[in-house]
């Protein structure tokens, strides 16, 4: 028996045999249109419109491996589904009913064996790319119109985060933007312990002491967990310890625990000793965290607010007490190109999806386009099939590619995939 999504692929692409057919009952069909795939609650397929013995019907699909799964999904039960005026099952085993008692017409759809055998080898595939044998086959129009639409949907999950910060109400946008770049000084391992430093220290109390870098680190080392451990380890981490003990009644929340902040197999670089310093430079050297960074029009400008590097004393350190080489801690061009693209396009998204342009300079497509293509072992292995994005919104297609559709097998649900399953038909044998 087809699995039920194989199902719904062969309905949503008409991939059925035969001009003249019929439903189990014998009536004569004929497909009008078989609706807008739904991805929610609900009937399968909505809008949908046939012919059954000479009348049009408008209305639901429902998709079934079996036909007695409309019983065990309790759909016989549910008024969502009197509407469906269609049921289309693999394994036609029994006539369904809908909540009002009337029967529901079914339909067993015939298909080419050549796309079970297509599926059966994507699923079984153990390359990385199942569809590789395959997709050279598919023409780069179709290619580049599949990886816009995958950009859109990636840059929309991220903002859905971004979106409840920006729709809680007693939130600036200023505050907004902190709590969101937070979580991006935290990338690519820290982000949690970076998101609770951040929700835990009142924006506007980092306001208040803006001007003083070394206020800025003591308040933020202070409540990171990482300074009382620190405090004996050198006059400068003890300056900080002591300046906080003066700060931190006015911070409401308890300090983190220090074991949430992971240093094991990260670079020195990317330590979170020297993201933390980086982030209260930002917070030290921008006026308005919006107007600075979100009213840029170019992005020399944007990369440049970031380059924002570490306090003095991390020109020789990378942690406390522990001497290094003497130069200075600055954010490399990999790190901000990344903050770039997960932080800032997402929150732009978000903006303007709610209509805020208000702030706004440089548009979150706008971005991608002149941010190079990210250079990463899964972007390689594209490259090495002839697929190499020209810039950061190809990139971060091909990275929602796999990770979301390839590396999970859903060939069906894929513009690529599907196409690579229909060429089974026209293919010799």
């Amino acid at each position: 028996m087809a699995a039920e999504g194989f199902i719904q692929f062969i309905w949503k692409h008409r991939l059925y045999i035969g001009n003249s057919l019929s439903t189990t009952c014998g009536q004569p069909l004929e497909i009008l249109h078989p609706g807008e795939q739904n991805s929610h609650a609900g009937p399968d397929f909505f809008n949908a419109r046939i012919r059954l013995d000479q009348m049009v019907w408008a209305g639901n699909v429902e998709v079934h491996g079996r036909a007695s799964d409309w019983y065990s999904h309790r759909h016989h039960l549910d008024p969502a589904y009197n509407n469906v005026i269609l049921h289309v099952v693999g394994e036609y085993d029994t006539d369904v009913t809908n909540s009002r008692g009337r029967r529901i017409q079914t339909m067993v759809p015939d298909y080419p064996e050549s796309l079970v055998q297509r599926h059966d080898v994507l699923k079984r595939s153990e390359n990385w790319l199942p569809c590789a044998d395959y997709i050279k086959g598919i023409s780069v129009h179709k290619q580049n119109v599949w990886l816009s639409s995958l950009q859109s949907e990636r840059v929309a999950q991220k903002g859905t985060r971004i979106e409840q910060i920006l729709n809680t109400p007693a939130l600036s946008l200023d505050e907004a933007l902190y709590l969101t770049l937070a979580s991006g000084y935290g990338l690519p391992v820290n982000t949690l312990p970076f998101e609770l430093l951040a929700k835990g220290i009142p924006f506007s109390f980092l306001i208040d002491h803006r001007d003083s870098l070394q206020d800025l680190e003591s308040i933020l080392f202070g409540h990171s967990g990482m300074l009382f451990p620190a405090r004996e380890l050198g006059p400068y981490p003890s300056s900080l310890w002591n300046r906080y003990t003066e700060l931190k009644d006015s911070i409401p929340e308890k300090p983190l625990p220090r074991h949430l902040w992971r240093f094991l197999r990260l670079r020195p670089a990317s330590f979170p000793t020297l993201r933390i310093s980086q982030f209260a430079s930002l917070i030290h050297n921008c006026v308005s965290l919006t107007e600075n960074i979100l009213g840029t029009n170019s992005m020399a400008e944007m990369e440049l607010i970031f380059r924002t590097g570490a306090s003095e004393y991390w020109n020789g350190h990378y942690l406390f007490g522990r001497c290094s080489p003497l130069f200075p801690k600055f954010p490399g061009e990999q790190f901000i190109s990344t903050l770039i693209i997960n932080v800032l396009v997402p929150f732009l998204y978000a903006l303007e999806k709610n209509g805020d342009r208000s702030v706004t300079g440089i548009r979150a497509s706008e971005i991608l386009i002149r941010l190079k293509a990210e250079s990463n072992q899964l972007i390689r292995k594209w490259a090495s099939i002839g697929i190499r994005p020209k810039n950061a919104m190809e990139s971060q297609a091909l990275l929602q590619l796999y990770n979301v559709y390839c590396k999970q097998k859903r060939c069906l649900d894929c513009q690529i995939g599907a196409d690579s399953i229909k060429a089974a038909i026209h293919e010799k044998k």
